[in-house]
């Protein structure tokens, strides 16, 4: 009976001991407001992706460096250096083109200056992957880029409505059936897609 009792005991502090690591682990956390603005229909928005400042790392080792992301680049990749602004746009583009796919549920993102709402996303922690684990692992996240950070939405007049968490974000590295070789470049675009779908998802349900 003792046997018993201690057998349950252990079951149910590594039943709640997953449940506080599920709850740590959310990607998307919503911290003030309501989300509820995003789904007005007939409503546009803008969004802004902040990259530069985030400090990199590597979630595997757990590690953050001192470097910024544009540091990061500058000391060890310069073609996606000089590259780096056409990056930020073509990530961009991807993700303002997967949210719009949903755009009879919410509001409509656009690159006009006028729009009713502004998404700023600004990442403190960017991780950027690995080629060869995105190359060679079933998944289509393995050695996809990884985000820390907070996204905001502000009104037309620049007053903040709602705020969320984002915490260890990992986007997609690569598509269903993929021969391309995964460069930075490559899965720091497919990024923003996985991105838009998961972000949407999260606020619609």
């Amino acid at each position: 009976m003792k046997k018993k009792l201690m057998w349950m005991l252990a079951a149910i502090l590594c039943c709640g001991t997953m449940t506080v690591q599920a709850q740590e682990e959310q990607e998307f956390e919503v911290t003030e407001g309501d989300f509820n603005v995003v789904k007005q229909k007939g409503k546009t928005g803008s969004v802004t992706f902040d990259y530069d400042h985030a400090r990199m790392g590597n979630l595997r080792t757990k590690t953050i460096d001192k470097e910024t992301v544009v540091e990061y680049l500058q000391k060890n990749d310069e073609k996606s250096f000089r590259k780096w602004d056409d990056f930020k746009q073509e990530g961009k583009e991807m993700f303002i083109k997967r949210w719009n796919e949903e755009k009879s549920k919410c509001i409509k993102l656009t690159e006009k200056d006028d729009a009713d709402y502004q998404i700023i996303i600004k990442a403190d922690f960017f991780d950027a992957g690995n080629s060869g684990s995105a190359a060679w692992s079933w998944s289509k996240r393995d050695g996809g880029i990884v985000i820390s950070g907070t996204l905001e939405v502000l009104d037309a007049s620049g007053k903040s409505v709602c705020k969320m968490k984002i915490n260890r974000y990992r986007g997609a590295s690569t598509r269903n059936v993929d021969l391309k070789v995964p460069t930075f470049h490559r899965r720091f675009v497919l990024f923003h897609k996985s991105f838009a779908k998961d972000l949407l998802e999260t606020i619609l349900n």
